[in-house]
Order: structure tokens, then C-alpha cells, then sequence
């Protein structure tokens, strides 16, 4: 406990210092699986959108999901059924089974897509739509302050690959992809584009090693 909260106080000082925050895997895993109050106590500040969560609070949360038992990308049936909903426009069940997703999978950036489009369309209240929208958002901000995406090293980092489509076309602005692969060395997708004034470079890195080395069990 002494060791996990020491950590977390390296790194508000490092947030308050205003450098880069970055959490790593290994404190993410210890919190989540041994310190679970604390843990929880974060869900919630998140799940309420609590207007002091912090970056790293957002990043606890969304890469902690990886060390849950009930993650499962690729696979989830839930999950398939939402694309398939969404393909056909049945705003309905798409919004009911995103709503089912977030339940066990808060930080599901395909769930929280399709409820910010099929909330306004329903006609759900503002204060739902925006809740779902601040917590995409926060999402997609997060990931791209975790790190660049112009090496491995600091590649962004992410917990599913469709979560790479929101980053690229929504938060830095891509309309033009290229081409796809993956580094089997560094775990990492490479992807090549079109630069935008939001990232003025023709490649982009996406560590996918949480989801890979998953999968691989």
C-alpha cells in the first residue's frame, strides 16, 4: 500500500511540475488488482464525471480496464452485435447495447462513440449526451498526452485496435490512410498517412502490446 501510494504521489508531483504524465503498466496492474478500493474510488470520480478527475486518474481507469477480468477485445459479443446495430442504423438497440457494454467495460470508446450519436437521436436529455461526450473525449485527450505517436517508444497507447480509428479520425484529424502493419518486435502498429495540422507527420505509432500479449494467452 505504502509503495503503491508513493508512486502515486510521484506522479501528481510530476503533473504539478507540469511535465508529461505517465503511468505505467506495472503500477496500473498492482492498483487494480491489489489496492481495489482505491481503484474504485477513481471509477467513480470517472463514472460521475467528476470535474476534478485528472489525466492520470482517466489513464488508471482506461488502461486498468486491460487488467480487469472481463477484458476481452475482439471477442466480446456485445461488441459485434453494437457494430452490427450500427451499420444498419437500429439507433435503438445500438443505444441499448452500448448502455450493456459500459456497464462492465466503462471506457469502451465504441460504446460511448455510439452514445453520443444515438442518445442526440433518441432524444435523450443534454446531461446524458454530454456525459457520455466528456468521457470519449477525456479518453481521446489522455492518449494522446501519454505520448506522441512518432516513435515506439512513445508510441499512443491503447487497449483495443478500433480504439486507433478514434484517435486518428477524431483527435488528430486524419483523412487519408495509407497503409497498416504491425511490428511484431515492439507490439506496436505502424501506420502511414496524410499529415494534418494536427499531426504534421506521415507516420504514426500505436502500442497495441496490452491487447496482443492478451490474445497470445
Amino acid at each position: 500500500m505504502r509503495k503503491i501510494l508513493a508512486t502515486i504521489a510521484i506522479i501528481l508531483a510530476t503533473a504539478t511540475a507540469g511535465a508529461q504524465v505517465v503511468l505505467d503498466n506495472a503500477t496500473i496492474e498492482e492498483i487494480v488488482k491489489n489496492e481495489k478500493t482505491y481503484y474504485n474510488d477513481i471509477l467513480s470520480l470517472y463514472m460521475n464525471d467528476d470535474p476534478l478527475l485528472r489525466v492520470d486518474d482517466i489513464a488508471l481507469i482506461y488502461y486498468g480496464q486491460a487488467f480487469t477480468p472481463q477484458y476481452n477485445p475482439g471477442h466480446d459479443e456485445n461488441e459485434k452485435a453494437l457494430k452490427k446495430y450500427h451499420d444498419e442504423g437500429n439507433n435503438a438497440e445500438a443505444y441499448k447495447t452500448a448502455k450493456k457494454i459500459l456497464e462492465y467495460n466503462p471506457v469502451s470508446l465504441n460504446a460511448l462513440f455510439n452514445l453520443i450519436n444515438t442518445s442526440k437521436a433518441l432524444g435523450k436529455s443534454d446531461e446524458e449526451y454530454q456525459s457520455y461526450a466528456k468521457k470519449y473525449l477525456g479518453i481521446l485527450d489522455m492518449i494522446v498526452k501519454y505520448g506522441d505517436g512518432k516513435s515506439s517508444s512513445t508510441a499512443f497507447r491503447v487497449i483495443s485496435p478500433d480504439d486507433q480509428n478514434y484517435v486518428l479520425y477524431h483527435q488528430l484529424g486524419i483523412q487519408n490512410e495509407i497503409s497498416r502493419d504491425l511490428d511484431t518486435e515492439t507490439l506496436c502498429s505502424i501506420i502511414i498517412v496524410e499529415p494534418t495540422p494536427e499531426f504534421q507527420s506521415r507516420r504514426i505509432y500505436f502500442d497495441l502490446s496490452l491487447f496482443l500479449k492478451h490474445t497470445s494467452k
